[in-house]
């Protein structure tokens, strides 16, 4: 299987096609949402486990990991909207089964350059707000910033492995599962 670039002459989702028209994000806000999802528990449990290790106390590292949950989900939310609006790393996937499809009607994919720059990018928001809520429960600006920098390794490698887990979940599989878009709309009176 062969992947190329996309165009950067061509309109690509999430850019404007020059004619005022805006065409539509590479992910669904259910898929947003449920990437948020995801990663959420994934960093959550990631948070615990640093925050008990640097604290010793069970109570605040649940404390932090409950916060985080809060505040991340919204955050890492905001931060794929962005992301979704930025063509940089997007390449068409050409099929191993040939069709007379045209290369703007290839599905989009995350190449690997883009995992890692949404890796980093999530690891500066996800890092400052993991010393902001952990020096909200401690009260120690040291272990806030032990906290936040220890969790920088795993979190980017823990991100990134997330990430092309779900380059591989074909876009609108969500949708199809939950059977939302699949119904046409009745003809108008």
């Amino acid at each position: 299987m062969t992947t190329t670039p996309v165009d950067p002459t061509e309109p690509t989702q999430g850019a404007s096609s020059g004619s005022g028209e805006m065409h539509q994000l590479r992910d669904s806000r259910l898929r947003s949402v449920f990437k948020a999802v995801s990663w959420r528990i994934i960093g959550t449990i990631d948070t615990m486990v640093i925050s008990f290790f640097w604290t010793g106390h069970a109570g605040q590292a649940v404390a932090i990991g409950g916060t985080e949950a809060i505040t991340k989900i919204a955050l890492y939310y905001l931060h794929e909207r962005a992301w979704a609006l930025v063509p940089l790393g997007t390449m068409r996937r050409h099929s191993p089964f040939p069709k007379e499809e045209p290369v703007s009607q290839l599905p989009l994919r995350d190449s690997n350059l883009r995992s890692l720059l949404k890796a980093v990018s999530w690891r500066i928001v996800g890092t400052i707000d993991t010393i902001l809520v952990s020096y909200l429960w401690t009260r120690d600006a040291r272990k806030a910033l032990i906290i936040g920098a220890s969790e920088v390794i795993t979190k980017i490698v823990l991100y990134y492995l997330h990430e092309r887990a779900w380059a591989r979940v074909p876009l609108g599989t969500l949708r199809r599962i939950f059977g939302i878009g699949n119904n046409p709309k009745p003809p108008a009176p």
